[in-house]
């Protein structure tokens, strides 16, 4: 990653992206005063501490740790400022007040990467605050990492370490191994499975920064289908109304929303939750793992030991209203002939709802009319899967109380290399 931002090249394609590398300068342009003293932090190639002096800047400190600094300080001498920027080749971290030796009215960087954290860049500049005038600013303000549910993933999901997990390639059979990495993803609200909700929120002024973290989320899903994993994207703050998100596909993006796959897909239902935890942990400056776990409290129903068995009276029940063992079925559409059936025995069963019979009855009295060369235990399994696709088609509604859900808890985890 050193050798990433070393990489004058990629230095360029930062630059070359308008819509980031624009809204900083018209962040500093309004932000920075005449006479201001600054501090340019991972600085590459100058550009905001460039800007500061633009805006009337009396001095700049530009720190950066890789070697990208020399073409910094060349661009300095060429455009005549290189009296104005004092260049520090080391650590934000390892400055010190020989380095500064003064107070500075503004932080500037651009410490963002997909998943808003970067390396160790905002503990960093939590100690570079030390420095930072009691009325002083930092440019970015704040910013929120988002995350949502999805259904679909990415097709360059299926790029890396899928190929030959689980097959047999060469007359020899690979292990199955976990998708541990992120994926870029497009960021089509299409494809979101519930209303996005912030992960986390900084305000790099008055918040302590840290390079971890850990929160959860609650998602009520709005839409049935598969759950395959969450994208992450973020939302940046850069000045007042300049704001920065990954979701923008600009001709030149810096950033993209991320996909992080779930360890196997999932069906879900509409009004299913699902609790959502993540916490990140730094190995080195630019490696990390972030642990995904998921706590999913699902309405679908089991494919096993599901049919009611009343030990009392059968209750009474409304017409296209089913008693199982996890609870009441109702279904949502009266008129029960317009019920998309596959065969003849999901039509008998159709017929007999407006019956006010449970689930355990119809079957009963399914098997007795001798119609299917099915035993009732087959019966009740091809008739559970018919609810189960019923289910997902959101024309079941289950009014059962939070505690009859269905929890199940998973979790996977995903590396930065």
């Amino acid at each position: 990653m050193e050798q990433y931002f070393d990489n004058y090249k990629r230095q360029l394609n930062l630059l070359l992206d308008r819509n980031r590398t624009l809204k900083y300068k018209y962040a500093i342009l309004n932000a920075v005063q005449p006479d201001d003293v600054v501090i340019d932090f991972g600085c590459g190639t100058g550009i905001l501490g460039f800007f500061a002096l633009q805006a009337g800047a009396r001095h700049v400190y530009a720190i950066e740790e890789t070697s990208i600094i020399e073409y910094a300080q060349k661009l300095a001498v060429k455009n005549n400022i290189e009296d104005k920027i004092t260049f520090i080749h080391k650590s934000g971290k390892q400055v010190n007040a020989q380095d500064i030796p003064e107070k500075v009215d503004a932080i500037l960087s651009e410490p963002i990467s997909n998943l808003l954290l970067e390396g160790n860049a905002w503990s960093t500049i939590e100690y570079l605050k030390s420095f930072l005038k009691k009325d002083g600013f930092i440019i970015p303000a704040s910013g929120t990492l988002f995350i949502v549910p999805v259904n679909t993933a990415p097709e360059t999901f299926h790029d890396a370490d899928s190929l030959l997990s689980g097959e047999n390639v060469y007359n020899v059979n690979f292990l199955k191994i976990p998708h541990a990495v992120f994926y870029k993803s497009d960021g089509r609200p299409d494809v979101w499975l519930a209303k996005p909700q912030p992960l986390l929120e900084l305000n790099l002024l008055s918040d302590t920064l840290s390079d971890t973290f850990q929160n959860s989320v609650k998602f009520t899903l709005q839409e049935p289908g598969q759950f395959v994993g969450v994208e992450f994207y973020f939302e940046v703050k850069v000045f007042e109304n300049a704001t920065v998100s990954s979701k923008e596909q600009m001709d030149y993006p810096s950033w993209n929303p991320l996909f992080a796959p779930c360890s196997e897909p999932r069906s879900v239902c509409k009004d299913d939750k699902l609790r959502i935890t993540v916490h990140n942990e730094i190995i080195s400056p630019y490696k990390e793992v972030w642990k995904i776990e998921f706590e999913h409290h699902s309405k679908l129903l089991p494919w096993t030991d599901i049919w009611w068995k009343a030990k009392a009276a059968t209750p009474k029940l409304a017409p296209g209203v089913l008693l199982t063992k996890t609870g009441l079925l109702r279904l949502k559409q009266n008129d029960y002939n317009q019920y998309d059936c596959d065969n003849d025995l999901e039509r008998d069963f159709v017929q007999l709802l407006p019956k006010n019979l449970n689930v355990s009855e119809i079957c009963q009295i399914i098997a007795e009319l001798g119609t299917y060369d099915s035993s009732l235990e087959k019966i009740q399994e091809n008739l559970i899967k018919f609810l189960h696709r019923l289910l997902l088609n959101s024309l079941i509604d289950i009014p059962i109380p939070q505690e009859r859900f269905l929890v199940s808890n998973f979790q996977s985890q995903i590396h930065i290399p």
